[in-house]
């Protein structure tokens, strides 16, 4: 992030709490967190998160689970990780990237992508980091698995996504060849 932008964030976030009440209500509020946008009223163009800078989520955000990306075959300098996030907008997975702690000791996260997670049904997961294609671990994929909620590996893939740094976006991929696995086990 740019100071520019950083800038830019904290004016913006300061011109919201100048407004009176009655002009808020009809935009979309800014949080104290750097670049957190709610959601706007009916009709908004606002449609994501990318770009947010956050150490701790607002009250209205949840976090479910995460899972680091170590680097895959030496590359992809800088660390990343998935964020599972419960947002007034649905369930998501961020994709961000880790920086240096703030001075509340937490590392400062960019959303550098976001997945919209689809509504799971009552025997389906939802893996981070833990699957493999071709037999090979690939700790950049997400994937929706069905089966039972007991096994701790399952090859029935219903859809998956690979996390794509350099390009901040979640690739759809083809799920034949593609297990996950519970972590730990």
């Amino acid at each position: 992030m740019t100071w520019h932008r950083v800038w830019s964030c904290a004016v913006a976030v300061a011109l919201a709490a100048a407004c009176d009440s009655q002009d808020a209500r009809s935009r979309a509020r800014v949080d104290t967190a750097v670049g957190i946008r709610r959601p706007a009223p009916a009709g908004s163009t606002t449609t994501d998160y990318v770009g947010l800078q956050y150490d701790v989520l607002p009250e209205d955000f949840h976090f479910e689970s995460g899972a680091v990306i170590p680097p895959v075959n030496g590359g992809l300098a800088g660390n990343f990780d998935f964020a599972r996030v419960r947002t007034p907008r649905g369930d998501m997975i961020w994709l961000d990237t880790l920086g240096p702690a703030t001075s509340r000791g937490l590392p400062n996260r960019i959303v550098r992508a976001e997945l919209r997670i689809p509504p799971l049904s009552a025997d389906e997961r939802l893996f981070m980091g833990s699957c493999d294609a071709g037999g090979k671990v690939d700790p950049r994929i997400v994937a929706i698995a069905v089966g039972p909620t007991n096994a701790s590996r399952s090859a029935k893939i219903r859809q998956a996504w690979r996390a794509n740094p350099r390009a901040a976006r979640f690739d759809l991929i083809p799920v034949t060849g593609i297990a996950c696995e519970e972590p730990g086990t």
